[in-house]
């Protein structure tokens, strides 16, 4: 049991690292034991190393260093009903993050189920967490940005070749027809 004192020190601690995290994850992890949880877990450190965390936190906790954080947490006090446990990233990509956790929910057969989540800011409700987890990654944005760019300027290139290679073959068709 913590001492109020040890509260009010998780709850600066949290509150700190909300303030610093794109993404917090609220999920009810009933039904799931200490070796899955500890499974998701290791996905989590797979994928994101140490700038992912899951962790099951008392909801007053969690209630007061959101508040603290600066969250509207009336808009979503349905959120701090039941047991909750939260995902967040405060070093790395998100989205693949939330791939992770949905992932592993569907493998555990919906086990841990979403409460909602708050993403670089922006409240999504739990029925968004698998649009949200088929979004391609950040590395699949910038690749596809990137091919985008690439795109026209590989066409500039290829068009300028075409008229340098044009004007080589005329110029060796008259060089082929003086030498006759």
């Amino acid at each position: 049991m913590l001492t109020r004192a040890q509260k009010e020190q998780l709850v600066k601690e949290l509150s700190e690292v909300f303030k610093n995290s794109s993404l917090i994850l609220f999920s009810d992890y009933k039904g799931l034991n200490v070796a899955q949880i500890t499974d998701l877990r290791k996905k989590l450190r797979e994928k994101l190393a140490d700038g992912a965390r899951y962790r099951v936190i008392k909801n007053s906790v969690a209630y007061l260093a959101l508040k603290e954080a600066g969250y509207n947490v009336e808009e979503i006090e349905d959120v701090f009903a039941g047991p909750l446990a939260i995902l967040y990233v405060e070093d790395g990509d998100p989205i693949e993050a939330i791939k992770v956790i949905y992932d592993f929910s569907k493998e555990m057969k919906g086990i841990p189920s979403f409460k909602g989540l708050y993403l670089d800011g922006k409240f999504f409700s739990a029925d968004e967490v698998e649009n949200l987890s088929k979004l391609p990654s950040k590395e699949q944005l910038l690749a596809m940005v990137v091919s985008g760019v690439q795109g026209p300027i590989r066409g500039l290139v290829n068009v300028l070749s075409g008229t340098l290679k044009s004007l080589l073959y005329a110029l060796n068709a008259i060089k082929d027809k003086k030498s006759e």
